[in-house]
């Protein structure tokens, strides 16, 4: 009895296998039909199964013959053993030797096994798809089918392989996703042939990749030995035991980690969050800068003995592959915890915030075909294991602007896998019973190594994006552009000899250029004299014009300006002025592509001439730097390959390929063998002058023969080029030469030696111009020849479609036309509207004015009659208080001069009676009775005057401070009376001022400052009084004291 259906899951196999090799009896079960089950479960027909469960000692030792080992074999699948071919009965040698590890056997090799080829499937278990499709490529098989070798791994951590004839390996399967084996019906044309699904990225995934590979034997029973081999692999895999052979006490248990990244995708000030799962595409995640992340993994284990996680530290993370332990950077968890549905899924899930300063290679957008790597670790102890075990994940991303947009779909949110292999092995201590940590190999390192392209990890360093030195650089990272060091060094005759030459090319007039330039030239321009150099070399000097237009281009609009903003952040983002985002090299290149997409409105902006415009910018200002630009454009040709078609760009890449046929014929027949065409590596040489790619050291070597020579310099260094890499290239196919150019070309020119010596060899190329004008006549030749042989028709419909679209455009420039016309009126209308009311305002202002200054000036008519009066009345005033002043002063005098007689006569008469008084005391001083007397007299008597006297000097003294009362009153009259006379002066003199002021128009804003000029003084003068009314009244006072 036999199964219609004869395919195998390959953890089914290995559990089947385990059963028929421990004895274990099938027919416990009386549902199940021994030869039924067997037939239906593995992939090789009931007869030979039997056969080869007998000999299965010599099944495992048959099919070991290496690729280089097991030389030309028979069609008909006939296997060796130790290169010794078995007898014709098919026995094997009597004495039984002693198998080897597994890991140490020689792979199972099948020669004559024809590749039909692969499909693409929705399920990798369906066996009637792949059964469908083993049909369809059977019956289908056409000239693309090869013979092949196949090349089988003893155990599922390996690989299997298919050779060619030769013996080149053309292609590897990892074992451990192949998901199911299947064998074709029996008794049909596809008994012979046997199909294998395989996974790509994401075993176990429902958004996987899967493809069926479909394979015809020989014969059937090499079908059936090549699908045993697999089923070997993998049970040897499942048992994850002995894995060094007779060493039980050690095992291997299969892990697969499974990491996906996702992104807040919520609008910018949304209170909540709304994390979408990153895009991947080729194991890259597609990444947007400045948006909170969070990466989740999810660890399984698929193999080997049962193992329970318990706990996990955290996620760390950090840009760039192997990495020390400094550099990782630990995240903060949200989640640990095994799967409720899923005891072998563990779950781990933490934010991330890329826009700390160790995330900056994270955060920052990367250019075109280039991408960051990302190291993933997470360290979890393992309840039966003895310490910590870190799961390390390797991946590459992207990042793109803050505002891209991605299209999710189911296959690009799936996860990013990784298989692990966890070596084990039990505790020497029986007390204890847990395991030993022995290592953990990821499957990346494992294939790695065995196709010899990974290196050992203490010596390869960290990559980021960054380029690294000769010996640690990764042969699959592109050179970033603006990357290299540009060396300052000149000799001192050079610089003598490059200064000397300047001075005399400023002093022409018209430009032209010093003899000597030829000879300077060839050795590239000292950088410190570039940018004056490359000016001179455009003539942007001679064009004041476009100079001035700068500023008045920036203050336009911009049709292109977001393309702008995205191309910005991309160019030369290795070097350090343009490497800041929004930073002032991107803020002066965006505002310099912005004036020439204005100016050049035929081009506007394209891709590439950023990176022109960075490297002008490195040397001269920002204004010099767009007119430089402008000038290489139009003056060297340069914008025509931009031009709509791009005619002349197909016309250079023409010319290109006839020299290269010409000079290097070897080389031009290898790329055309290869089919790789002049457009798919010299089209960025001659849109960015070699100025995207190759290190700045070089870029500037190339601009200054480009600015010297013109558009032959591309030409001559191409050709240089490709002749440095003719060895290189001869040897390598359609892949590796397009990866040649994009990665290896650019890298070997880093060094300054390496630049110059390329540079000379270009120069001293010698192409004739006569032979590019030739090649030029032949390309129009050429296009007028395949316009006239191709169908009028489709000639007619194509020009129809390109005026439609010419049509489209100029209709469009025309509405735009249109609406800047209509929206100009519309301003030009309201500032209209906006002047007149100002005018109107204004006149009824001069009026006003008008009127007010004819009010004030018979305001000051008025005050000029009274100024007059008062300036005559204070005249008067001033003359009488000055005559009664006088006659005061002169009254004043006579009472002095008669008090002061009448002062001298007291005096001496005082001086009299003190004579006449002594000398009679003298006589009645010696008569006792008269002295006594006299004493009395002298103790009672009164003042010497008289009461009549004494009244008189008294009376005298009284109507003498009258007098000095008066006078001082007078005086004080006199001071008040040129006070009030100053004032006068004053407010005459302000009321002429408010005349002048009116008379000459100065409107109310003078008379206001007139106001406050009188105020001031007024002011001044109150505090003038204040002050004499205080000195009055302190004379006063001490004239009263001194009294």
């Amino acid at each position: 009895m036999e199964s219609p259906s004869t395919s195998l899951s390959i953890e089914e196999a290995a559990v089947e296998m385990r059963k028929m090799e421990e004895g274990t009896d099938l027919e416990e079960d009386p549902d199940i039909d021994r030869r039924a089950h067997f037939s239906s479960r593995f992939p090789l027909s009931v007869d030979n199964f039997q056969t080869l469960l007998a000999n299965q000692d010599s099944m495992e030792t048959c099919s070991t013959a290496t690729p280089e080992d097991a030389g030309p074999s028979r069609s008909n699948g006939s296997i060796r053993e130790n290169g010794t071919a078995l007898k014709e009965n098919g026995s094997a040698p009597a004495k039984k030797r002693k198998d080897p590890p597994v890991d140490e056997l020689p792979p199972s090799v099948f020669d004559g096994v024809i590749y039909l080829g692969c499909s693409k499937m929705d399920s990798p278990s369906d066996e009637k798809e792949m059964h469908r499709l083993m049909k369809f490529l059977d019956e289908e098989k056409t000239d693309a089918a090869i013979t092949v070798r196949l090349s089988v791994s003893r155990n599922s951590s390996g690989t299997a392989k298919l050779f060619d004839g030769s013996g080149g390996l053309l292609v590897m399967f990892p074992l451990f996703r192949v998901r199911y084996c299947v064998r074709g019906e029996n008794n049909t044309a596809q008994s012979v042939c046997f199909a294998l699904s395989y996974t790509h990225n994401t075993p176990n995934s429902v958004s996987a990749a899967h493809q069926c590979h479909v394979f015809r034997a020989p014969s059937s029973e090499v079908a059936g030995r090549a699908l045993f081999a697999f089923s070997e692999a993998f049970r040897h895999g499942m048992e994850a035991s002995a894995v060094n052979g007779d060493d039980p006490s050690r095992m291997e248990c299969r892990f697969e980690a499974y990491l996906q990244i996702l992104e807040n995708d919520a609008p910018a000030g949304s209170s909540t969050s709304r994390f979408l799962t990153c895009p991947q595409q080729h194991s890259t995640f597609k990444m947007r800068r400045d948006l909170d992340r969070k990466v989740m993994v999810r660890i399984k284990q698929v193999t080997g003995k049962r193992l329970t996680i318990s706990k996990c530290f955290g996620i760390l993370i950090a840009a760039g592959r192997n990495l020390r332990q400094c550099d990782l950077q630990l995240l903060e968890l949200e989640e640990a915890e095994a799967a409720s549905d899923d005891p072998t899924v563990y779950t781990i899930r933490a934010a991330w915030d890329p826009r700390g300063p160790n995330f900056t290679a994270l955060n920052t957008e990367t250019p075109r075909d280039t991408r960051v790597f990302i190291t993933v670790a997470m360290d979890v102890i393992v309840c039966e294991v003895n310490e910590p075990i870190r799961f390390s994940m390797e991946a590459k991303a992207r990042v793109f602007h803050q505002h891209e947009r991605f299209c999710h779909s189911e296959d690009s949110a799936a996860p990013i896998v990784e298989g692990f292999f966890l070596n084990l092995s039990r505790s020497p201590d029986p007390s204890t019973g847990g395991l030993v940590f022995l290592s953990l190999d990821s499957n990346t390192e494992r294939v790695r190594q065995q196709s010899q392209l990974g290196r050992s990890p203490s010596k390869m360093p960290a990559q980021l994006i960054h380029p690294a030195p000769d010996d640690e650089s990764d042969s699959d990272e592109p050179l970033l552009s603006g990357s290299g060091l540009v060396s300052q060094e000149c000799a001192e005759d050079v610089m003598e000899a490059w200064k000397s030459c300047v001075e005399e090319w400023r002093t022409r007039e018209d430009g032209a250029r010093p003899p000597t330039l030829a000879s300077l030239i060839a050795n590239g321009v000292p950088d410190m004299l570039r940018g004056e150099v490359w000016q001179l070399l455009a003539k942007v000097h001679l064009d004041k014009e476009l100079k001035d237009s700068y500023q008045g281009l920036l203050e336009k609009d911009c049709l292109a300006e977001q393309v702008i903003l995205r191309d910005i952040h991309r160019t030369f983002p290795a070097h350090d002025y343009f490497k800041t985002s929004e930073g002032d090299g991107q803020q002066k290149l965006y505002r310099i592509s912005k004036a020439y997409a204005i100016h050049d409105e035929e081009v506007s902006y394209c891709q590439g001439l950023s990176f022109l415009a960075a490297s002008l910018l490195l040397h001269m200002p920002e204004d010099e730097a767009f007119c430089t630009l402008v000038k290489i454009m139009f003056d060297f040709q340069l914008r025509d390959l931009f031009k709509l078609g791009f005619d002349s760009l197909h016309l250079r890449f023409y010319q290109l390929n006839a020299l290269i046929k010409d000079y290097e014929s070897e080389l031009f027949s290898h790329l055309d063998k290869m089919g790789v065409e002049t457009h798919m590596y010299a089209s960025q040489w001659f849109l960015t002058l070699f100025t995207a790619k190759f290190p700045l050291q070089m870029v500037f070597f190339i601009i200054d023969l480009f600015l010297s020579q013109g558009m032959p310099t591309i030409f001559h260094i191409s050709l240089a080029l490709l002749k440095d890499s003719k060895r290189d290239l001869l040897q390598l196919d359609f892949e590796g030469i397009l990866k040649y150019f994009r990665v290896t070309l650019p890298r070997r020119y880093r060094t300054e030696a390496n630049a110059r010596s390329l540079i000379q060899r270009a120069v001293e190329l010698k192409i004739s111009h006569k032979k590019l004008a030739k090649y030029e006549a032949d390309y129009v030749e050429m296009k007028e020849r395949e316009a006239e042989a191709e169908d009028p028709t489709k000639r007619l419909q194509r020009e129809n479609d390109r005026y439609c679209k010419t049509i489209i455009r100029l209709e469009q420039e025309n509405d735009d036309l249109a609406h800047e016309l209509v929206t100009s009126k519309i301003e030009l209308r309201k500032k209209l509207d906006t002047v007149e009311d100002e005018l109107e305002s204004s006149k009824n202002a001069v009026e006003r004015l008008t009127r007010s200054n004819v009010d004030i000036m018979e305001e000051n008519k008025n005050l000029l009659s009274e100024y007059e009066q008062l300036k005559e009345m204070c005249r008067r005033e001033v003359e009488r208080l000055e005559i009664e002043g006088e006659t005061k002063e002169r009254v004043a005098n006579e009472y002095k001069g008669f008090f002061a007689e009448q002062a001298k006569r007291a005096e001496r008469e005082r001086e009299e009676f003190d004579k006449q008084k002594k000398a009679i005391m003298s006589r009645i001083s010696s008569c006792d009775s008269c002295w006594s007397g006299v004493q009395e007299w002298e103790a009672n008597r009164s003042p010497a005057r008289s009461p009549q006297e004494e009244l008189g000097i008294n009376d005298l003294l009284t109507r003498l401070e009258e007098r000095e009362a008066h006078v001082r009153a007078v005086e004080l009259e006199l001071a008040q009376t040129k006070l009030l006379l100053v004032e006068e002066q004053c407010r005459n003199q302000d009321l002429s001022h408010q005349m002048t002021t009116s008379m000459s128009g100065s409107g109310s804003v003078m008379e206001s400052e007139g106001k406050k000029w009188l105020k001031k003084t007024m002011a001044s003068l109150k505090d003038v009084r204040t002050s004499l009314k205080y000195n009055e009244r302190t004379n006063s006072a001490v004239s009263v004291s001194d009294r």
